[in-house]
């Protein structure tokens, strides 16, 4: 009989356990492409509702089969699952299996995904886990069959009709020969100063759409005269037909639709390398790991992203620090002074330790995680920052101020374990620097900044009512924060509730003389999602000065009518059309008495 260590033994058992993970993989793979498939004809039929069932599907979709994955290794392994000799016989012959793969760096994501859902590794294992310093290099890669090509030599206006038919959507254009003359119009116009009036250049489009919410964005590039042009045509479906909505060129227009605020796109393609390698050319600042994230291999893009942070501290040597802003009392977050992300590790308890400041919030871990759990699986309109989850990394103590180490040990001894060389953090958040909305006020001296800003801050609140999601903490203008393209996104989500739990009320008048003279928080008896309307504009955090500015555009968010009708929509189950560029930039497509409110006499 053989004993459970001999080495033949775990060979064999090696070999099983990375044919498991293969046959597992393949599967995600399938149903990952399945459902993105799924988005074109949720676009032709108008099905909003599959759509967003479908995004949220995807979403989950990764740990759904990390979760079937580590019940069946259990099963066929039992106590041997955690046997690290297995799981390096493991390694071995997935390396050989997955060699010649398209794929390869994907697979080598989801191994590793298994053995740290399996080993709860610590760190980085090394002998059971695909690692490498910085990104592997794509092979050289036949870009052509990700995009078409059109050359034109005559009218712009001539060309479009093709490249739009090109799509082949089953549903109609509302008028094709229209927004092809809209589309060429502005692509002459944003040619000319380094083109004049000569037409000859190149279209190239990528094949097919980026589906997000109810949009197909056609992306491609135009090549003229040496320059590079991104080109992204949003199209809509209407009851009346599939209609081009705006043309966009700029890269601040695209930073906000490609952004980090937003989830991420649907994009039918098996040829992701071919699709990033495009997307680098027209993006040209974003990272890889971003691009990743951008059409859905969110696991691999926390993979990019660490071989980037790995690097980057090897050679950068800075230190962690205590982040910049006001001090939160669920949250340590921290930085590194020259990289663009903010570290955030949840508090054993609700406490302050900068200030003698109490707080009053009871929040349980479990609470805050799912807090941030919902915000994750869900559509975040551009405004609420992408945030991503790690557990159990491993960094050196030296790597670490003083500072923040004391306030780990103070607030944090659950999730860091810090010993005489090491700094083990058992579970952190990760997100985007922004500037806290407080302090951009603050420090920005442009007027017509500060102006955007703030009738900014009044569309976030919006868009936010219109997904079915309010900052219960409204008061607190420190959890929201600024892009650098004057975007206002929310970061803090601790304190995010449903819109349909707000009770929204008006203050109650005192009822006499008696009632007059009390402070209304003895008068009034309030339950704990009660919400009067009447307090926003005091307490709302815009400094009275700009106040002035913020309710000429949105005075009717002091009106508990606005927030009703909202709530009314979300128990519809409506899913709303939240536009992520410059409304003035949208096609005039008609004169549409829909825009107006005609009820009144």
């Amino acid at each position: 009989m053989r004993s459970k260590n001999d080495p033949n033994s775990l060979i064999s058992k090696g070999q099983s356990l990375a044919s498991l993970i293969q046959k597992y993989y393949i599967q995600y793979g399938k149903s990952f492409y399945r459902l993105t498939l799924n988005s074109k004809a949720g676009f032709e039929n108008r099905d909003w509702p599959g759509v967003r069932k479908d995004a949220i599907k995807r979403l989950n979709m990764y740990e759904t089969f990390l979760d079937k994955i580590e019940s069946e290794i259990y099963k066929l392994f039992g106590q041997q699952a955690k046997n690290i000799s297995i799981w390096k016989n493991a390694k071995k012959y997935y390396r050989q299996a997955i060699s010649d793969w398209y794929d390869l760096e994907l697979a080598e994501t989801f191994f590793n995904s298994v053995t740290r859902k399996i080993l709860m590794t610590t760190g980085i294992n090394r002998k059971v886990e695909f690692f490498q310093l910085r990104s592997r290099k794509f092979k050289k890669l036949d870009s052509k069959i990700i995009y078409r090509t059109y050359n034109i030599i005559e009218s712009t206006k001539d060309s479009l009709p093709e490249i739009l038919s090109d799509f082949e959507f089953k549903s109609p254009f509302e008028d094709i020969k229209r927004d092809s003359e809209f589309i060429a119009n502005e692509i002459d116009l944003y040619l000319w100063p380094f083109m004049g009036g000569e037409i000859n250049k190149v279209i190239e489009m990528i094949n097919v759409p980026f589906y997000r919410n109810k949009v197909a964005y056609l992306v491609g590039r135009i090549l003229a005269k040496g320059h590079v042009i991104p080109l992204v045509l949003p199209l809509y479906n209407s009851s009346n037909g599939i209609f081009v909505d705006a043309v966009l060129f700029r890269k601040r227009q695209l930073s906000i639709i490609f952004g980090f605020a937003h989830t991420c796109f649907h994009v039918p393609t098996e040829r992701h390398k071919e699709l990033i390698e495009f997307l680098l050319t027209i993006l040209p600042v974003n990272r890889i790991d971003e691009l990743y994230f951008m059409i859905g291999y969110r696991k691999h893009g926390k993979t990019e992203f660490y071989r980037d942070l790995h690097h980057f501290i090897h050679v950068s040597k800075e230190k962690f620090e205590i982040a910049k802003g006001l001090e939160g009392s669920v949250m340590i977050a921290y930085t590194l002074p020259n990289y663009n992300y903010i570290f955030k590790v949840i508090k054993d308890y609700s406490c302050y330790l900068r200030s003698e400041n109490i707080s009053n919030k009871t929040l349980s871990r479990e609470h805050v995680m799912h807090c941030y759990q919902c915000v994750c699986n869900r559509d975040r309109v551009g405004r609420m920052v992408d945030t991503q989850e790690f557990e159990n990394l491993k960094f050196r103590k030296k790597r670490f101020s003083s500072k923040l180490l004391r306030e780990f040990k103070l607030a944090a001894r659950n999730t860091v374990v810090i010993n005489e060389e090491y700094v083990l953090i058992k579970h952190l958040y990760l997100q985007r620097k922004v500037t806290p909305l407080p302090l951009y006020l603050e420090m920005e001296h442009n007027p017509e900044a500060i102006r955007e800003v703030i009738i900014d801050y009044g569309y976030f609140l919006r868009d936010l009512a219109a997904i079915g999601i309010f900052p219960a903490d409204l008061f607190n203008m420190w959890n929201c924060g600024v892009t650098s393209r004057r975007r206002v996104v929310l970061f803090d989500y601790d304190d995010v509730e449903s819109l349909l739990n707000i009770d929204f009320k008006v203050k109650p008048a005192p009822r006499d003389y008696y009632e007059e003279l009390m402070p209304d928080k003895d008068r009034i008896a309030a339950h704990k999602n009660d919400f009067f309307i009447d307090e926003i504009e005091i307490f709302l955090g815009i400094p009275k000065a700009l106040q002035g500015v913020f309710n000429q555009i949105h005075g009717d968010l002091y009106n508990v009518k606005f927030w009703h009708k909202m709530q009314r929509k979300v128990k519809r189950g409506d899913i709303a059309d939240i536009i992520p560029y410059n409304k003035a930039r949208r096609f005039k497509r008609r004169f549409d008495f829909s825009h107006f409110d005609i009820s009144h006499r």
